[in-house]
């Protein structure tokens, strides 16, 4: 069966060292399912974006709070760019 019409995004995926996230990816491409090459990761800047109810771009004093914004500009150049 061919899947083009929908991919899964893995959300809150624990950082290095932990595998949790990895080995997900694995068991769903071994079943076959369809899957974005990028990710958004576990990060506190997520909470702090959602509490003072901004975007996670606008964070202030959050180390990860870009890296957080770039994550999910990576998964909308994938979605534009259908990869």
């Amino acid at each position: 069966m061919k899947h083009d019409r929908y991919r899964v995004l893995l959300t809150k995926v624990p950082p290095p060292p932990q595998t949790e996230g990895d080995q997900l990816r694995a068991s769903l491409k071994d079943a076959g399912i369809p899957l974005f090459k990028s990710e958004i990761p576990l990060l506190v800047a997520y909470r702090k974006a959602s509490a003072e109810g901004v975007s996670v771009r606008d964070v202030k004093g959050d180390r990860n709070a870009r890296r957080a914004w770039l994550a999910y500009e990576r998964v909308g150049k994938e979605i534009v760019n259908g990869r």
